[in-house]
């Protein structure tokens, strides 16, 4: 199995691996939030043109953190001895996360008190808590 895909959630990958798909991916995703494309919209000279443009930007974006989330789900699976609640920790500390950002909103929209909270969990425990267990990840040794 090739490690260096960023699609894949089968197979391992290694540290080295792991740190340099890593980097590359996050340099994407800040180098897109970075890029203003407000400023760009003179330059269209349908507003529908724009508007396509700002879709295939988001659709780049969450293809960038589903990568990210797979290289991530795939260190974990080196782990494998405690494989079954590493799976829980990457749907708690991952997924939940990215489901919620992009959907939680949308589906909760009519219990704001909800939204909320959820916001409150997101954006101040999990999140930074699953930034820090991604750095963590590429100083552990894995059986390999």
């Amino acid at each position: 199995m090739d490690n260096t895909n960023f699609l894949s959630f089968e197979g391992k990958i290694g540290r080295k691996n792991y740190i340099i798909n890593l980097l590359i991916l996050l340099l994407l995703l800040i180098g897109i939030f970075f890029i203003k494309f407000e400023n760009y919209i003179e330059y269209f000279r349908y507003k529908f043109l724009y508007t396509i443009l700002i879709f295939i930007v988001d659709i780049l974006k969450f293809a960038i953190v589903i990568s990210i989330l797979s290289v991530v789900y795939r260190r974990i699976a080196d782990f494998s001895t405690i494989n079954k609640k590493m799976k829980y920790l990457f749907f708690i500390f991952y997924l939940f996360p990215v489901l919620y950002v992009y959907w939680g909103h949308y589906l909760l929209d009519f219990i704001p008190p909800l939204i909320s909270l959820l916001d409150i969990i997101t954006y101040i425990i999990i999140i930074p808590t699953a930034i820090i267990i991604t750095i963590i990840f590429s100083f552990l040794k894995s059986k390999i």
